[in-house]
């Protein structure tokens, strides 16, 4: 009974329903003893990252850039 009132204290878990494919995907990821918590901040981390590098890429090659200066006086307006 001990352990049910201290998994009710414990932080809340979601269920993410996964095919058995991308489960041994996963799986594969996973280091030795990395808990899939772990592992999908990691891919949430890095994806982030990937999606920062592409939006810098495409205003260096789209956008309009301005002083720092320029940035803070428009700021304020």
């Amino acid at each position: 009974m001990s352990n049910m009132c201290n998994m009710a204290s414990a932080q809340p878990y979601k269920r993410i329903p996964l095919t058995p494919s991308t489960w041994e995907q996963l799986s594969l990821l996973k280091k030795p003893g990395e808990t899939f918590d772990h592992l999908i901040s990691d891919l949430i981390e890095e994806r982030q990252r990937q999606d920062m590098i592409r939006h810098v890429r495409h205003v260096a090659e789209h956008g309009d850039f301005v002083s720092l200066d320029e940035a803070e006086e428009a700021w304020k307006e």
